[in-house]
């Protein structure tokens, strides 16, 4: 069973990579949109390097947000540049790191500089300090973002000149970013390169409308991580991006309105061994959301 899944998965990737457009936004090469297509590298974290590669290129897209269980922090100059040489076989450009959780600015400056030395310019990452009182409720309720780290985060930010994304996590984590405006109100007077990496389907399961975040604050939105949930399941249930409860067509069109020029990355939390129809049908379908889309004035 598992050899005939293996081969429909592949003639799935051919037939798909045989229709796609070489541009950017859709196969409608008359329809422009001002962000690219991505996928966060969390999706592909039970799987290699190469094989996580190999998939990107039978989908047609070309930008990945990197993971340290792909290319780790203490790699040397010799093995980074080993890694943007195997993405470029495959035709994959690192676009941003993380994201990662952090508390001490010592550990967020290696980021930054790891960073510099592969050669993106965005650190995606979620700057926490602990609660008082509250170490033994579990890492969703004993940590929450620390403005004290983010005013050592804006030096770093001037001094290499790479911007720093949050991450929102949704309600389940508690005072840990659960959505954009959490965060707004600790970096709103901070260097404008500090800002979001805006997780979609976590902003929708605070109740919050992702569309109209995207339109607020979407000047410091540097990021974006691309999901969806299942019908009739709690927020958090992954399904392929077509399936799910969250509009993301309207999610896609407010992107463009506010001319977000930045990457929208799968992020597909779910059989992580066995994912790949899925990556493919999602992206897929933001191709086609793509196509459907006018981009803004």
């Amino acid at each position: 069973m598992k050899a005939s899944v293996s081969l429909l998965a592949v003639a799935a990737l051919s037939a798909f990579a045989a229709t796609a457009s070489t541009g950017e936004g859709g196969t409608n090469p008359n329809v422009k949109v001002p962000f690219r297509l991505g996928v966060a590298g969390y999706t592909f974290k039970a799987r290699s390097v190469d094989d996580a590669l190999a998939i990107m290129q039978k989908a047609d897209v070309h930008y990945l947000c990197v993971k340290n269980f792909h290319l780790p922090f203490e790699a040397t100059d010799k093995e980074i540049a080993a890694f943007k040489a195997k993405c470029a076989s495959y035709g994959v450009t690192p676009y941003a790191i993380g994201p990662i959780y952090d508390s001490k600015p010592e550990d967020v400056r290696t980021r930054f500089e790891f960073a510099k030395r592969l050669g993106v310019k965005t650190v995606v990452g979620v700057p926490f300090e602990m609660i008082p009182g509250a170490e033994n409720k579990g890492k969703s309720k004993n940590r929450r973002g620390s403005r004290s780290l983010l005013l050592e985060i804006e030096k770093l930010v001037k001094e290499f000149d790479i911007r720093y994304a949050i991450h929102n996590h949704g309600p389940q984590i508690g005072e840990l970013f659960p959505d954009v405006e959490y965060g707004w109100n600790l970096v709103k007077d901070l260097d404008s390169r500090i800002g979001f990496c805006i997780d979609v389907g976590w902003e929708y399961g605070c109740g919050k409308d992702p569309a109209e975040t995207i339109r607020k604050y979407g000047s410091r939105i540097y990021d974006a991580h691309i999901k969806n949930f299942e019908i009739g399941k709690p927020n958090g249930a992954a399904v392929p991006l077509p399936r799910g409860k969250i509009d993301l067509a309207k999610v896609f069109q407010a992107f463009a309105d506010v001319g977000y020029d930045g990457v929208c990355s799968l992020e597909y939390e779910k059989d992580f061994e066995d994912n790949v129809l899925a990556v493919v049908e999602s992206i897929a379908y933001e191709r086609g959301v793509c196509d459907a889309i006018k981009k803004g004035n």
